[in-house]
């Protein structure tokens, strides 16, 4: 039915214009649409190109740090097909880089190390070794000699899905070092068995080699604890200035130091006579680079001669009637001799047979002996009037502790305390 008054032109003009209008807007819905999917895609392009560009840094950065690394590194999948390898790899194969692309089998990559003569084995038996390694989890190192005279160091580590991990490292000079270090604890090993003093001295006359009766002596645990030390660091300086001398004169003139007698004291303070040679150190084009030392402790030899000769002095003295207070002076110095740390004493019996009177002590010091010149003897009279007291040897330990000391060991005869003073001398302690 049609409405009054209305053309149907009207409505029919009317009813385009109405589907035209409901049109419009899906098409804008359907542009904006579009747009957002663009910039979301354009979005998501700009981010995968950022993360590609990252991860590609990130690579480059990777594969330049393995290639500046000192060993070689390689990668193979569990198809023992390479996946990445370093530059230093090849280097110690000696194969050009590009010879070595990702997916090259073991088999072949083995093969071209025996054409350039860098392999241990031959491709089976590499093979075989890999795969005896891959079958378990527990990583495994071992070294190869190559053919070219070099050695190198693999360290192989399995993954759980069978493909590993190796690092190769050409140890060739480590290995020649190590030689020498093994070779120098083999030879510190044998002269640490020499019991006379054995050393080596550079030009500055510093320790580069002692065995360890030297470091011993010289109050070092360790033998390596003397290197660059000098005499100076040992001995007192007088004695230190002379060995310098006598070492100086030897760099100098290159003329060696034979079997001559030294004096030293060691660290326990003990004295003892050496019989040293020492020589010019020379290298491969006669250049002198030091001095080796040794020398032989001859003090029981020495003590012997002075024995002999002392024994010879004082029988001579008593065959010439000289005074006894001469003789037993000379007596107590012989002992002393062959004795360390030790001051020697003589006390005679008066005449009545009571009192001890001073013999010889060349070592006490004077106002000592003058105190116990005319001591009375006694059951508790030190050692010299209990010994003669009794009649029989008296032997002390310990003069600070022994009750034989009691009245004695302050320093004085308390009994003579009226006419005598002074401290009881620190060498009457040794006596």
């Amino acid at each position: 039915m049609l409405c009054a008054g209305t053309k149907p032109e009207e409505l029919c003009l009317g009813t385009k214009s109405s589907r035209k209008a409901a049109e419009a807007p899906e098409s804008a819905n359907l542009a904006a649409l579009a747009k957002l999917t663009i910039a979301s895609y354009e979005t998501l392009e700009r981010d995968l190109r950022t993360k590609i560009a990252t991860l590609e840094g990130q690579a480059l950065r990777f594969e330049t740090a393995l290639d500046n690394v000192s060993q070689g590194i390689c990668f193979f999948d569990a198809d023992e097909r390479l996946i990445l390898c370093n530059r230093r790899y090849a280097e110690i194969y000696h194969i050009a880089p590009e010879q070595l692309q990702p997916g090259l089998t073991l088999r072949e990559i083995v093969e071209r190390r025996v054409a350039a003569g860098t392999s241990a084995t031959g491709a089976d038996a590499y093979l075989a070794l890999a795969r005896s390694v891959n079958s378990g989890m527990a990583p495994k190192v071992w070294t190869a000699k190559l053919t070219d005279g070099r050695t190198i160091q693999v360290c192989h580590q399995p993954m759980p899905d069978g493909s590993w991990v190796a690092t190769h490292e050409d140890i060739t000079a480590l290995a020649a070092n190590r030689q020498i270090v093994d070779e120098r604890i083999s030879l510190q090993t044998l002269i640490d068995w020499v019991p006379d003093y054995l050393w080596v001295k550079d030009t500055e006359s510093r320790f580069v080699v002692a065995n360890r009766a030297v470091a011993v002596d010289s109050g070092r645990e360790k033998t390596s604890d003397m290197i660059g030390l000098t005499d100076f660091d040992l001995h007192a300086p007088e004695l230190a200035q002379k060995f310098l001398a006598v070492e100086r004169n030897v760099l100098s003139s290159g003329q060696p130091m034979i079997d001559k007698e030294e004096y030293v004291v060691d660290v326990s303070g003990a004295g003892k006579w050496l019989s040293s040679t020492k020589v010019p150190l020379r290298n491969a084009r006669n250049d002198i680079i030091g001095l080796v030392g040794i020398a032989h402790d001859i003090t029981a030899r020495r003590q012997a001669d002075t024995l002999r000769e002392g024994q010879a002095h004082i029988l001579e003295m008593i065959a010439m009637s000289a005074l006894l207070e001469d003789v037993l002076d000379r007596l107590m110095r012989l002992v002393e001799s062959q004795l360390t740390g030790i001051f020697g004493s003589v006390l005679l019996l008066d005449k009545d047979g009571s009192h001890l009177r001073h013999g010889g002590a060349p070592s006490l010091a004077k106002d000592y002996t003058n105190a116990i010149d005319g001591i009375a003897v006694g059951p508790k009279v030190g050692s010299c009037g209990t010994a003669v007291f009794r009649r029989e040897p008296v032997i002390v330990a310990d003069i600070m502790q022994d009750p034989l000391w009691e009245d004695y060991r302050e320093g004085h005869c308390r009994r003579c305390r009226d006419r005598r003073s002074g401290g009881l001398p620190a060498q009457e302690q040794l006596r």
